[in-house]
């Protein structure tokens, strides 16, 4: 029991020195819109989460020494799938945002079984070096959707502080963008289509 105090004190500290409380970096999407990937499509992993906000039944995080007593992963670079669809929601800090791109568009590239990545980042400016990371992607993009600034919010990184009737949602000052990348047999397993995406932004809108 000790030991398992031990590790619980290391992963709460850490994730409470990464963020304050309503940073986005560690940010969630709405349990109603995970929800609504898993049933639909089947997506039962997130790419980029901890174990303190994860909603699905496996998980990628960052700090794998202090995450891996409690289910993660490991790290979204060193995971490779080659089937399946994932949910991936980046911190989102511009360096982060780019080696999503990249790894989704390798994994894409080096597939030839049905994959598919639903990618959800904050509308930025496409500098430069953040063009040619989307870049690598690019050529997997079946669709693209965004959710207005003042119609989405954000399950914080942070919400087991909260207590009673405490925030525990985040709403961005900027519109979000929803990337669906998939190869070939990806848009064939998991059809894109305009019902569908529907949904999810009314989902996006869910503080449950």
């Amino acid at each position: 029991m000790r030991l398992l105090h031990c590790r619980l004190f290391a992963l709460v500290s850490r994730y409470s020195a990464l963020a304050a409380d309503k940073s986005a970096f560690q940010a969630a999407l709405p349990r109603p819109m995970m929800r609504l990937l898993k049933e639909r499509w089947g997506v039962t992993h997130e790419c980029y989460a901890s174990p303190l906000n994860r909603c699905l039944a496996t998980f990628g995080s960052v700090f794998d020494d202090t995450d891996k007593w409690f289910g993660s992963s490991g790290s979204f670079y060193a995971f490779r799938p080659v089937s399946g669809c994932y949910e991936a929601n980046p911190p989102f800090d511009t360096s982060s945002v780019q080696a999503c791109f990249r790894h989704v568009g390798a994994l894409l590239g080096a597939s030839d079984e049905p994959l598919c990545f639903v990618v959800v980042v904050p509308e930025m400016d496409m500098s430069s070096s953040l063009a040619r990371a989307f870049a690598c992607a690019k050529p997997f993009l079946r669709h693209h959707e965004v959710a207005k600034v003042s119609e989405h919010a954000y399950l914080m990184g942070l919400q087991h502080q909260r207590t009673g009737h405490g925030e525990r949602y985040w709403r961005p000052v900027k519109n979000s963008m929803l990337y669906f990348f998939q190869n070939r047999l990806g848009a064939e397993s998991y059809p894109v289509t305009a019902d569908f995406v529907a949904e999810l932004i009314q989902a996006f809108k869910a503080v449950d």
